[in-house]
Parts: C-alpha cells; structure tokens; sequence
C-alpha cells in the first residue's frame, strides 16, 4: 500500500530485504548510505509475552540504526502492541500502525513524506546548455542581478527572491541560495535591460524504505 503513495511523490523506492538471519547484509547497508530517507516498518515477530508486547524483526531495528547513523531522514512505522525497543531507535518520534485503522497511518506517512519534501534544500542547476553559454560571460558584470519565483501547479508565483548565479566545474552554473525541493521554479536575469527567463523542474531524490 505503501508503494504508489511514494511514487507519487516522485521518489524512488528501493527496498531492503526479510533476512532470517536477522543481520543486515553489506549490501543493504550501502543501499541505505546511497539513500536519503528511510522508512521502517516495526511489525509483530511471533506470540506476545505475557505482558501482551510482541517482538519485531531485529534486521528492521539495525537498518533504522544504520540509517541514523548515517545521518538519514527517518519515520518508524510501529504496529499497535510492538516493543518500543528504548534506546536509539524506540526515542525517536513513530507513527503508530493500526490494522483497524490502516487510513489513519496512511494520512501520517503522507503528511510525513509530504514534510520532508517541504524541507528539502537543493541548489538548482541553470539549463539548457546554450543558454548557460551566454550567461558565462556575464558573470563578471557587476549588473547582473539573477531572481527567481516558486511557481504553483496551478500557474500562480511566489514572491520574488534574489539570488546569484555562481559557476561549479565541472558541474555547470547554479543559483547560490539553497531552494525547497520539488518545486517549479521561474528564473529570471536582467543586466542592463536585457532579460532572459527559464522554468525548470526539479525532483527529490530516492527514498530508501
């Protein structure tokens, strides 16, 4: 279920796998390393104890560790009954996975997912080529003055933001200020009187869960 509402975000999935050993394979971990969020889902492992509290798979804990320590974006998915485990991953916050309530934990990995895609701060890369090479010269030009606008999917823009244009080999030339992620951006330089404007559209990246 939880599938197509990662894709549709525009994210990739890429899962990690049931080991029965319970340990975490090398592979899952550089998996993890090359993402940049982790979903965790901490279900129910056998019977309950006495107290009524189930165990969960152990590789789930080590891979939200490994995510952690990789200083990863994270969200546990917690079955109703679970152990909270304590420690570095019970402390952390956690939506709670009811299976007769299965909507309510939908609506909070949505609002979670949708939050960190509201965060995200990339630098955006001017495009397309030719354009990048008219700009070049003019990087120099003390009247270069380089803004852009947030446009909404419904054509409306944002206010105005001034920025500058800085080039990084062999990368290209990019607008210095970190924007939000996910977003269609207007952007506009003026030198003199001379304007040109581009609209581009930038993505997230993958979300390992």
């Amino acid at each position: 279920m939880i599938y197509p509402i990662i894709k549709a975000f525009g994210d990739e999935v890429v899962t990690g796998e049931e080991l029965p050993g319970e340990q975490i394979t090398d592979e899952v971990i550089q998996k993890i390393a090359d993402s940049d969020a982790l979903i965790g889902f901490l279900t129910r492992r056998g019977n309950p104890d006495a107290g009524g509290v189930w165990k969960t798979h152990r590789w789930v804990i080590e891979e939200i560790t490994t995510a952690i320590n990789n200083k990863k974006k994270i969200v546990e998915v917690r079955e109703t009954g679970v152990d909270e485990q304590g420690g570095i991953v019970g402390d952390r916050q956690h939506i709670i996975y009811d299976e007769s309530a299965r909507d309510k934990c939908i609506v909070e990995i949505i609002k979670t997912i949708g939050k960190w895609h509201s965060i995200e701060r990339i630098k955006l890369k001017l495009l397309p080529e030719d354009c990048i090479q008219e700009i070049f010269p003019l990087l120099r030009n003390a009247d270069l003055r380089c803004t852009y606008k947030i446009m909404t999917e419904d054509g409306e823009e944002r206010a105005e933001s001034v920025t500058k244009v800085v080039s990084i080999n062999p990368g290209g030339l990019f607008l210095q200020k970190m924007c939000p992620a996910s977003h269609l951006y207007k952007c506009t330089l003026n030198i003199r009187g001379s304007t040109g404007s581009q609209v581009m559209r930038l993505q997230i990246p993958s979300a390992f869960i």
